[in-house]
Formats: C-alpha cells, structure tokens, sequence
C-alpha cells in the first residue's frame, strides 16, 4: 500500500505523462458467524450441524461447538481439517440434561462472533432414530445421477436412498455408492406397470465423517432418474440388509386423484423404530401430499420425468405401518414403506 508515480513513455523512451495512483490493500478480518446451526440428540452425545460462514478474507482453519446447559457453557469441541468439516458429533453429554450448542469460526486472524443458539435437545439411553438432512435430483436421459448433502455427514449415522428410473428398454438401478467408499445394501425393489422401478438402497457411515460425501445411482440403460438420499441418526450400525425390520410395497394405477398406499408391513419387533415412506412415479405432473401421520422429508413434484417423495414416522413395537401418499389423476404409482431397526 502506499503512493506510487507512473510514467508513461513513448516508443523512443521519453516520458510523455504522469500519474500519482494509490494503491491501498483490505486487511483481513476474523470470520463472520457461522449459520444454521441444529442439533440431535443421541446417547450421551449430539450431532451438530452448521453452515459456513463468509471467511473474512482468510481461510477458516477451525470450528469450536459449544454446549449450554442454561446460560453456563460447558466443554468446547473443536473442529480442524482444510478445510474443517461442517458437522461435529459432541460426547460426553449427561442423558436427560438439556443443551443448546453455538459456534465460532476462526482464522488465521482470529476468531468470529458465535452463532445464534441451535433449538434446545436432550440427550437419552433411549435412543430415538432421528432425521439429520437431504439431498435430491433428477435428470431425463442419463445413465448415473448423483446428489450431495448440504453439510458434512455425521460417522455412525446412516445413509437411505430411494431410486426412481424409468425408460423406454425398463432400465433399472444397478448400484449406489458414495465417494467416500460407505457400502450400500439394496433393501427392496419394484416395479410400476409402465416399467418405472422404485428401489431402496442404505449404508451406514463409515467412511467420510464430517465431509459431503456425493452419493451417486448407476441405472441399468439410458433413464429419466430420480435420487432422494438421505440422513438419519440413531439406526442400526449393521452393513447388510438386516437392519431392515419390516417392509411393504404396492402399486398401481389412479383413475382419479387419490390417496395410495403401500398396504401395511409386518409387525415392528421393538419401540422407536423408523419408518420410512418412499414413491415414485414416471412424472405425470401431480402435487404429492405425504399421508396422515408421516413427515414430507423429500419432495420433488410436481415434474415431467420423475416425481418422488419420502416422509418419515417413528412407530412403537408390534406397530404395521403403512404410508399413503395424495397423488393425481390416472398415475401410475410406486410406493414402498420400509421399518429400520434403531441402534
């Protein structure tokens, strides 16, 4: 920074003009405060999530998490890496005390103002699955589609995919996989009678904690392509298919708009268990309306290539769920409702 005079020179090296310019530099500042900061409660711990913040002209370097009982603050978490993940899974919490959790960014100037407060949880030994995020697309005419959450993963939850497909040659999904390396297990599929499959994939996070791992499905042929992959805390750590409890599928085609079901699962063998509604349909361009009782988490309609839609419910033991979901006139329909088994 600082005064500085410029000539100009003509092409036989004689100034023909000056100029005094000032060039002056911004200095660099402490990062804003990070945003959109939620918690769940788990065992003893919480997940927490949070947005970047703008960095103040230098690169974050590290996130502290800190819980509140009340006004009093009690032990930081602090968060590292380049750059340093969006999510943090806070231990050593008491079950039934409630906490709020803030945020502070640092850089290599210092650190930013906290977050605002996320809503109030209260940790449990009784552990109730719980839905962290989501992330959708869909796409006419490709062979693979991939979706990325909008924050960093948390290790120890678990990932739930729907994939919707539909063609001209009946393609299907060959696979899902992630580009953290997490294993995905297929739990069921179906198909519609104008050829469109619903299938239903999930993985626990092993690998990738605390980054957005991109969660990409493989069709069988060239396909309109629908993703719906999202995460949940407080399932089953298994890596194959028995974290499935219970499940039921139906499908068929409306002659009118109407609510549709999947048809009631099989009793659930235990309390909190979650359980997940998952449609689709080959894009008929109808509004979908998840039923009575289940939480819209997902919802791409209404659409020309694929429409889907998943909600959520936590039912108790020996419960026979069954999600309905409004759709349109003469639609042909896919719906799916699958029980997991909490951890």
């Amino acid at each position: 920074p600082g005064y500085y005079m410029l000539f100009l020179v003509n092409n036989k090296g004689v100034p023909s003009m000056a100029a005094t310019v000032r060039i002056t530099a911004t200095a660099a500042a402490p990062p804003n405060a990070p945003g959109g900061v939620t918690a769940t409660a788990g065992n003893g711990s919480a997940s927490v999530l949070w947005s970047a913040p703008a960095d103040g002209g230098s690169p974050i370097t590290s996130y502290t998490v800190t819980p509140y009982v009340g006004p009093v603050a009690m032990t930081p978490t602090v968060v590292t890496g380049n750059p340093p993940a969006t999510g943090a899974t806070v231990t050593g919490l008491t079950n039934g005390t409630t906490y709020t959790f803030t945020v502070t960014a640092t850089n290599g100037v210092g650190t930013g103002s906290a977050s605002a407060a996320s809503a109030p949880v209260t940790p449990s030994g009784t552990v109730v699955p719980g839905f962290v995020q989501q992330a959708t697309a869909h796409a006419a005419s490709v062979t693979s589609l991939s979706a990325t959450p909008a924050s960093g993963v948390t290790a120890g939850n678990r990932m739930v995919v729907e994939v919707a497909t539909w063609g001209p040659t009946n393609p299907g999904a060959a696979g899902v996989t992630d580009s953290a390396g997490n294993h995905y297990v297929e739990l069921t599929h179906f198909t519609g009678s104008d050829g469109t499959e619903l299938s239903v994939w999930s993985a626990q996070i092993t690998q990738g904690g605390g980054t957005r791992p991109v969660v990409t499905a493989t069709a069988t042929a060239s396909a309109d392509v629908g993703v719906a992959a999202l995460e949940y805390s407080g399932l089953s750590t298994v890596s194959d298919t028995s974290v499935l409890d219970q499940s039921a599928h139906a499908t068929g085609r409306t002659s009118a708009a109407a609510t549709v079901s999947s048809g009631p699962t099989g009793a659930t063998t235990s309390a909190n268990e979650l359980t997940i509604g998952l449609y689709a349909d080959s894009g008929f361009g109808d509004t979908l309306t998840p039923g009575t009782g289940f939480t819209g988490r997902a919802n791409v309609s209404p659409t020309g290539d694929i429409e889907f839609l998943v909600a959520d419910s936590v039912v108790g033991q020996a419960a026979q769920p069954a999600a309905t979901v409004r759709t349109g006139t003469q639609t042909v329909w896919l719906l799916a409702t699958v029980v997991l088994k909490h951890s």
